[in-house]
C-alpha cells in the first residue's frame, strides 16, 4: 500500500510550476530580470516609456512589454501600483 500524499513525480512538477525555466519565480519581485527591475526603477519615478526606451536603448515596443512583464509578475494593474509597490519596497529594512 502506498503512503498518502503526492509522489516525488508530483512534487518535482509543482515545483517547476512555481519557478521558471531559469530558476526565478514566477511571481513576486525577485521574478523580475535585471532589466525589468531596473525598468520598474524608471517607471517607478513617473518617468513615461519613449525616455526610459532612450536612457536603456530599448525599442519603445520593448520597454512596454518590459512594463506588461513586470505588472503581470508583481500581480499590479497600472504604472501607479507599481510606484506604490516600489516605494514600499524601499521602505522595508
Amino acid at each position: 500500500m502506498r503512503g498518502h500524499g503526492p509522489g516525488p513525480a508530483a512534487r518535482r512538477r509543482r515545483a517547476r510550476w512555481a519557478r521558471g525555466r531559469r530558476g526565478r519565480p514566477k511571481h513576486g519581485w525577485d521574478a523580475l530580470t535585471d532589466t525589468e527591475r531596473t525598468v520598474a526603477e524608471l517607471v517607478a519615478t513617473g518617468m513615461p516609456n519613449p525616455d526610459v526606451a532612450a536612457q536603456l536603448f530599448l525599442s519603445r515596443r520593448t520597454v512596454q512589454s518590459h512594463v506588461s512583464s513586470i505588472l503581470a509578475k508583481l500581480g499590479l494593474t497600472s504604472r501607479v501600483e507599481l510606484a506604490v509597490a516600489a516605494t514600499q519596497r524601499q521602505a522595508q529594512p
